[in-house]
């Protein structure tokens, strides 16, 4: 059998895959499943609470560090301490080697952090230093279960991502440098695969380095995010890929939580798979589906705690084409809306420029944007939690502020996308909703659709979202399950 038809299976275990006794019996029992089939990659989160008391731990040590700050700190430590201890207790047997190994990596590393606090406390807040304390949850958790893999007979190897990813210098949400990236881990990755028999290799998650040697974390959904780049990266050498082990089934094609009739996507496409994970679905990351799709790597989510279930969700390059135009209705409940307007817009080139130039030195992203065809105004969607950082950035500004501009802000919206790929080829789709929002007494204040259309958003009052979600859903989805039986 050639490199290339080996079965590379990489597979991501979250925090709640490692919580207590039992979670971890589970993921041992996937790993050794899956060992039978072909070679394994396992990217780790760290455990679960782990991340939150380093942030914790980073914070107070950037205070003035007086006696209260310093225990406070020195309680957070012991707390990361205890968490790790005790997993090394209760599943390693005491005097083996891999129980001496667990408890020095962890000495080493916890006095590691002790010293960065120190360092935080004289060099006062840096980005980098942030990243650098973060990475240690998934380096302690990752070693641990590697050395757990080893005790029960599992040939494990630990490797530190910060060894195989590299990325830019933006400190918090790195970007990969995949091409290099990727030369670098086949570097790294198949020798050991192939010179040392190794069926088992254990790739901390999250982070990965500058080239100058910086720990960098990959922000929220970094730990998927590394599985895609390991994937992307050994595709050429083996028959690769990857499976994400949630605590959910897979993408669903509308929230649970709004209606009760939603229902399991069984297989997707990439880019219908992206507008999902773009708009309000948080199962993956839209950045990790976009590297599974530059490398055509087959995806999978399956639920953790049901593991041969064959309901999951299959990710595939593909588009499959069958009756259903739409495939999800999904919602972000809680957005702010802010309009520019200004009858000297059209007179004033570079107004877009200058607005996404602002919002993107202050690291604002902009959920939707829709702009008049008389050019005199500009709106765009923004998180909640933006809205007062917005208009102090807006109003403050030597364009927009001292400009002929009048700015607004309603922060009781929220976003409807209706997804399909089907969509494409389907005329009349736009009209529909519209109909049917207005059937309903739903008043639309805004509506943007890319060039891809493979999906409409429409901007509505908060108050009519659950309303407006279930009466897409039943127009679009329970019509086609109606119109089979």
């Amino acid at each position: 059998m050639t490199e290339v038809d080996q079965q590379l299976n990489i597979m991501k275990f979250g925090g709640s895959c490692l919580t207590d006794a039992a979670s971890f019996s589970q993921t041992t029992e996937i790993i050794k499943n899956y060992l039978k089939r072909g070679n394994v990659v396992v990217v780790t989160s760290a455990f679960q609470g782990i991340t939150d008391k380093l942030i914790h731990f980073y914070e107070e040590s950037c205070s003035d560090g007086n006696k209260t700050e310093n225990q406070i700190c020195e309680d957070i430590i012991d707390e990361i301490y205890t968490k790790h201890s005790d997993f090394i207790e209760g599943n390693l047997e005491k005097g083996t080697t891999e129980y001496k190994a667990s408890f020095t990596f962890l000495d080493e590393n916890i006095n590691d952090l002790k010293q960065l606090g120190r360092v935080v406390r004289l060099l006062r807040p840096s980005l980098d230093i942030q990243d650098l304390i973060m990475s240690y949850g998934e380096k302690l958790s990752t070693y641990i279960v590697s050395q757990y893999l080893k005790a029960i007979g599992l040939n494990s190897k630990f490797i530190s991502s910060d060894e195989l990813i590299l990325t830019d210098d933006n400190f918090g949400r790195a970007l990969p440098l995949l091409e290099e990236t990727r030369k670098k881990i086949k570097k790294i990755i198949p020798p050991l695969i192939e010179s040392e028999k190794l069926k088992l290799i254990c790739v901390t998650g999250f982070y990965g380095s500058t080239k100058d040697k910086k720990i960098t974390t990959l922000g929220r959904g970094g730990t998927d995010l590394t599985a895609a780049i390991l994937a992307y990266s050994l595709n050429e050498s083996f028959n690769t890929k990857v499976i994400y082990w949630k605590d959910v089934q897979g993408f669903l094609n509308a929230d649970p939580r709004i209606t009760e009739k939603a229902s399991l996507l069984n297989q997707i496409s990439y880019i219908e798979a992206k507008e999902l994970a773009f708009f309000g679905s948080k199962v993956l990351h839209p950045l990790c589906l976009d590297v599974n799709e530059k490398g055509n790597i087959p995806s999978e989510i399956r639920p953790f705690n049901d593991p041969n279930s064959e309901n999951y969700t299959r990710i595939t390059k593909e588009v499959i084409e069958d009756d259903k135009i739409i495939k999800a209705v999904t919602s972000i409940m809680r957005l702010s809306m802010v309009t520019i307007e200004s009858g000297t817009m059209v007179s004033l080139p570079g107004t877009a420029a200058k607005l996404f130039n602002i919002l993107g030195e202050n690291n604002i992203n902009i959920k939707f944007i829709s702009q008049s065809s008389s050019e005199n105004n500009i709106t765009f969607g923004i998180d909640l939690k933006d809205s007062m950082k917005v208009s102090f950035l807006l109003r403050n500004s030597d364009w927009f502020g001292k400009q002929w501009f009048s700015i607004k802000i309603d922060n009781e919206i929220s976003l409807i996308s209706v997804i399909g790929a089907g969509m494409l080829h389907t005329p009349g789709i736009a009209g529909k909703i519209f109909t049917t929002l207005g059937d309903n007494d739903i008043n639309v204040r805004a509506i943007s659709q890319g060039s891809s259309e493979l999906n409409i958003t429409i901007i509505i009052q908060r108050k009519d979202c659950e309303k407006a979600v279930n009466v897409l859903f039943d127009a679009f989805i329970n019509e086609n399950k109606n119109s089979n039986t």
